[in-house]
């Protein structure tokens, strides 16, 4: 994605290099939202066997125990409450197996969204933090829903703006340009990578900012982290000049949905 002017940071939080090759992971969220504000957020975590023993040895890293160390327990998705805002509580979770990897489905609850904040991989397992590298800040998304006069709900949604791995290497300069070598081990990294965020508000959709609309829900980020990094998608992006010539190339780009407004609008007549 582009980092040129006016486009200056978007996050995909992601795994850091210490998951190295073949730490796959897949990372979702989907909001259910009510007129109110309260509403339920389902967190879907899904891990390769590699990535999973990795995490484990970060934990040793961080003076844990890597042998009972489990990333997708329990125990984990009900820590992980306390980092996504106030009001919020878990639900219920489901472990995941689908032979290739190993995960977790999750249910919170919040009271308030405009409580709610949510990093794009809210990975934060026994005190080890995955941050990402070279792949913007770690501001959380955030959420502002208000009443109107004609007693509609209007979420406005604060969301990352977008960068690739090598930040600048987009721009129209060309500054801070990737390796090859450095390339392909971002893109080995990322093979079957994706993260995405949905929002579902309760009641009819009236209108959205975002052009990524299926019936009630809103995407506001669906990224395939190996299709962005694809050698051709690369090459046309860095020689992107505007905010819309990026637009045009990541339009053609299976697997890559991403809103470059910072703000994302929602208005919905509740239930």
């Amino acid at each position: 994605m582009c980092h040129l002017e006016g486009m200056k940071s978007i996050r995909v939080a992601v795994l850091a290099a210490a998951l190295g090759s073949g730490g796959c992971f897949q990372v979702g969220t989907t909001i259910a939202v009510n007129g109110d504000g309260s509403g339920t957020l389902n967190q879907r975590l899904l891990f390769t066997t590699a990535a999973i023993n990795q995490f484990r040895g970060l934990s040793v890293l961080g003076g844990g125990n890597g042998r009972t160390f489990d990333p997708v327990s329990e125990e984990q998705a009900r820590a992980a409450a306390a980092t996504l805002g106030p009001g919020v509580t878990y639900v219920t979770s489901m472990p995941i197996d689908t032979g290739a990897g190993q995960g977790r489905d999750i249910t919170y609850a919040f009271t308030d969204i405009n409580q709610l904040r949510l990093s794009e991989a809210p990975l934060a397992f026994g005190g080890a933090r995955v941050r990402s590298q070279g792949l913007g800040n770690s501001d959380p998304v955030s959420f502002s829903l208000s009443r109107q006069p004609s007693g509609t709900s209007l979420l406005r949604i604060i969301v990352p703006r977008p960068t690739l791995p090598n930040g600048d290497s987009l721009s129209p300069s060309g500054r801070n340009q990737l390796s090859a070598d450095q390339m392909e081990m971002f893109r080995q990294m990322f093979v079957g990578a994706r993260i995405w965020i949905l929002v579902q508000p309760s009641g009819r959709l009236v209108r959205t900012s975002s052009p990524f609309v299926e019936g009630q829900t809103v995407t506001l980020l669906d990224v395939s982290l190996d299709q962005l990094l694809d050698d051709a998608v690369v090459s046309k992006l860095q020689q992107a000049k505007t905010e819309e010539d990026a637009k045009a190339i990541l339009a053609n780009v299976p697997g890559v949905k991403v809103n470059f407004d910072q703000e994302v609008t929602l208005e919905f007549a509740a239930q």
